[in-house]
């Protein structure tokens, strides 16, 4: 085999998968004492996320190490002509499956008896996902309006992982053909290294999602190490990283530590990441990996026994610590408490040395020739049970939960997708952003419905009531219904613009009602654009003749609803009892919108008025949970249940007041 004629034919003993690392001469503790670093940095901010604002860059500190180490061996073996890829990703089989089957089945266990359906589907797909290593993909597509809060979806963590195996099923390849075409390693990873930065540093505004998850805008930071593994084995290598000079390695780690003191100090959630930011992690990865064992921070800081245990169990660490926080905030219907975050940290600890111990070591520097045989198969099963709890839509009729199947329906959309095809055929909407529903298409509407999820989450309610009265019901719209809103790049605001001029020039539509998730006021620039919106949007559908009813909001909870309902064999769920909030507490939220509305309605006397809150409060409570049904299905949206409840007591209110105007009229 032809090799990069840069590289040295080398008789070091390469790291396969029957050597233990730990003993090899080679092997580095500072290195280990660096993933220590990374992993207790990312384990303090999922725990205790105020305390070390940047520890999620410790991430991107595994992401070099991996490149360095892992591009080092491949290096080695071309040089000396042994690589094959069926030992590299046997190799990769051993040290990545077991700890992660173990971690992956223990939740799926857990959640098979204590996730509700919902929460079982979606952690099937994560299941699904996490064991095809395409937990990035799965996440990046899930993103949107009613995307689950990261804190409920305990493999979310995966991600990181599915970014580190994808960018190996490439690098070897294009290690080979550089091998074969006497292409220098160091230029291939340097040149695709200065790409991939190109397209993260495009992506992260325009592509946020994109940058963070896509493996294209983070390959950079893996081939980072490995332009440090290439330099620190050619002859040549690269002096600003190579020098072997005792001060300039001192200077390197100094630099180095520095530079990930910074990034975990200073950057936050709100800044755009990776993006320019993630040099400083990475970076001073790169300086502390090359100022080698010998500099004095990496000898005296990196090398302590601590830190070099701590980075020994560095992976199953990480794999263990993020589902047991996760569960406790899904068992606790929101953040667990510092005891108990402490003690997740604390159990994620032991979890992670016994899996070290007896699964890891065990499996990887086993002598079973039929190790990744096993492996390789179990991990296929495992995906197909994430995959048949997806399919099946988190398994409804387990036998634990069939206790709750009420209740736990209560908190899944229900959506009649049937109906909102029809209803987009009719009006020729082809595009994601048009959103409509309607009682008969085949008919002419003469009632319409405009506004965000909260219309939607009122639609069925009123749907049945107009339908009970003759009348077509048309629900139009996926954003704030009103004219005159910039959409500023926003398309689903741009056909909702669109969809209110249809309910104004449809001439048998007599009727408009108007719902949406809005906070007006007299103050901030925003809160003044939306009223004066909302003014415009009631003069020109009054102004057509149209009868308007402006639909106020619902309460907004301060708890998840499913803090309501027990978990099986949870002893600490369903804690929330009454199921209710303060309606003193409610009132106060949005004292200044509701002002506002006021002064609409008095500006606009022929607008009808629909308040909900009477109907879901009591003189001292707002109910989450009433008559034995849920009656929200998170914490601002109605459940089906509570959007027929409130669409029966439209029809009331709308039936006294027809009784009262065919009493004028008979007086």
């Amino acid at each position: 085999m032809k090799i990069d004629k840069n590289i040295p034919a080398l008789a070091i003993k390469a790291a396969a998968g029957d050597v233990d690392l730990s003993t090899h001469p080679k092997y580095r503790s500072d290195i280990d004492g660096l993933r220590a670093i990374a992993v207790l940095a990312v384990v303090l901010f999922h725990a205790f996320p105020s305390l070390l604002p940047g520890g999620f860059t410790g991430v991107d500190v595994f992401f070099v190490i991996s490149g360095f180490l892992i591009s080092t061996i491949l290096v080695k073996e071309h040089a000396r002509g042994s690589f094959t890829f069926g030992s590299f990703y046997a190799r990769r089989i051993r040290r990545i499956f077991p700890s992660l089957l173990l971690v992956m089945a223990c939740c799926f266990a857990f959640g098979w008896f204590a996730l509700f359906p919902d929460e079982l589907k979606q952690l099937g797909l994560h299941l699904l996902g996490g064991a095809g290593f395409v937990s990035n993909a799965v996440l990046w597509n899930e993103v949107g309006y009613f995307d689950r809060a990261a804190d409920t979806k305990p493999l979310l963590h995966l991600w990181s992982l599915a970014i580190e195996e994808q960018f190996y099923i490439f690098w070897p390849v294009l290690l080979l053909v550089a091998a074969k075409r006497r292409f220098s390693f160091m230029a291939l990873a340097a040149g695709l290294a200065l790409l991939s930065f190109a397209i993260n540093v495009g992506f992260i505004k325009a592509f946020p999602t994109a940058g963070f998850y896509s493996p294209a805008s983070r390959a950079w930071e893996l081939l980072l190490g490995a332009v440090l593994a290439c330099a620190m084995l050619s002859p040549r290598g690269l002096p600003l990283l190579t020098n072997a000079a005792p001060a300039a390695r001192n200077l390197r780690a100094g630099a180095g530590a520095l530079l990930l003191a910074l990034g975990l100090a200073l950057i936050t959630r709100g800044h755009a990441f990776p993006g320019w930011y993630a040099l400083l992690p990475t970076v001073g990865t790169v300086l502390l990996i090359s100022a080698g064992q010998s500099a004095w921070f990496n000898r005296a800081v990196l090398s302590n026994r601590v830190l070099v245990w701590f980075g020994l169990i560095s992976y199953p660490l990480y794999l263990w610590h993020w589902p047991l926080l996760s569960f406790a905030h899904i068992v606790e219907s929101g953040t667990p408490s510092a005891p108990l975050r402490a003690g997740a940290v604390a159990l994620a600890v032991v979890l992670a040395w016994l899996t070290w111990r007896f699964v890891e070591r065990p499996m990887r520097f086993g002598a079973s020739r039929y190790t990744v045989a096993i492996l390789a198969a179990a991990m296929t099963l495992l995906a197909a049970i994430g995959g048949m709890a997806w399919f099946n839509n988190g398994v409804p009729e387990r036998a634990a939960i069939l206790d709750n199947a009420r209740h736990q329906k209560s908190l899944v959309m229900v959506e009649d997708r049937d109906n909102a095809a029809a209803c987009k055929q009719r009006y020729g909407f082809d595009s994601m952003y048009e959103y409509c529903l309607m009682a008969q298409p085949a008919r002419e509407p003469t009632v319409a419905m405009v506004g965000d999820s909260h219309a939607y989450h009122v639609s069925a309610g009123l749907l049945k009531y107009y339908s009970s009265i003759g009348e077509n019901l048309v629900y139009f719209g996926t954003r704030h219904p009103y004219w005159n809103l910039p959409a500023e790049g926003d398309p689903y605001q741009e056909a909702t613009q669109q969809m209110l001029e249809l309910a104004l020039s449809t001439p048998t539509i007599k009727t408009v009602v108007i719902s949406a998730h809005v906070r007006m006021d007299a103050v901030s620039p925003y809160g003044k654009r939306l009223a004066d919106a909302a003014r415009d949007t009631l003069r020109r559908f009054t102004a057509a003749g149209k009868h308007v009813i402006f639909m106020d909001d619902v309460p907004i909870l301060p708890f998840d609803p499913r803090a309501c309902i027990k978990r099986a064999g949870v002893a600490s769920s369903a804690t929330r009892i009454p199921c209710a909030m303060p309606r003193a507490e409610a009132e106060a939220q949005t004292p200044e919108h509701f002002a506002v509305v006021d002064a609409l309605m008095k500006e606009f006397p022929m607008v009808e008025r629909f308040r909900p809150t009477p109907y879901l409060c009591d003189a001292k409570l707002c109910w989450v949970m009433k008559d034995g049904e849920l009656l929200f299905r998170d914490k601002d949206h109605l459940s089906y249940e509570g959007d027929l409840f409130i669409g029966k007591k439209f029809a009331e209110e709308q039936a006294l007041k027809a009784a009262r105007r065919a009493g004028k009229t008979l007086q």
